[in-house]
């Protein structure tokens, strides 16, 4: 994996008013593999954790878009009981047939004591956005490497970023197009 260096990053130990890194990936994969499986999305946060050493406070949680639809389906429902029968209702009714037997996307998130990490999946795309923050530096590339095994990665884009408070963000960009090339 590589990062391309826009700003020069020093070590965040060195780094005045250091609060924590940030890692933020777009991925777009050329398989469903990974980013339809509740399981494989469990496993990467919970691994995850354990490879960058940070603390759970809960393991991840992860749940399919479904879940949304139900709270959704509970909302049109309460509308109609209130005797709203609006056009947006009977939408939103049809859109919640349509998405009943569809596969749909997943979201995981698990709680460090150091701060985060989150994943979003859109099945219909083949790709999923993830975000990890940590009070606790960790090292990005161990971080990139270990999330793009869970999936049949075609391309990935992201920040690098080291956040500071009264100094600049030091920011670095993640391409594999550009890794490629070189």
């Amino acid at each position: 994996m590589s990062i391309e260096i826009v700003s020069t990053v020093q070590d965040p130990a060195c780094t005045e008013g250091f609060v924590g890194r940030h890692l933020l990936l777009d991925v777009q994969t050329s398989t469903p593999r990974g980013i339809t499986e509740t399981t494989a999305v469990h496993h990467l946060l919970e691994g995850l954790s354990n490879a960058l050493d940070m603390t759970l406070v809960y393991p991840p949680i992860v749940a399919r878009f479904p879940f949304a639809a139900n709270e959704l389906s509970r909302f049109v429902e309460s509308l109609k009981a209130e005797g709203i029968q609006a056009n947006a209702v009977y939408a939103m009714e049809q859109l919640l047939a349509r998405r009943q037997n569809e596969e749909a996307g997943i979201s995981g998130m698990t709680v460090w004591l150091e701060s985060h990490a989150a994943i979003h999946t859109w099945t219909e795309e083949n790709f999923f956005s993830f975000d990890a923050y940590s009070c606790k530096d960790f090292d990005p590339e161990k971080a990139l490497d270990y999330v793009l095994r869970f999936f049949d990665v075609q391309s990935y884009n992201g920040l690098d970023i080291v956040r500071t408070i009264d100094a600049p963000q030091q920011v670095r960009v993640i391409d594999s197009r550009r890794r490629e090339a070189a």
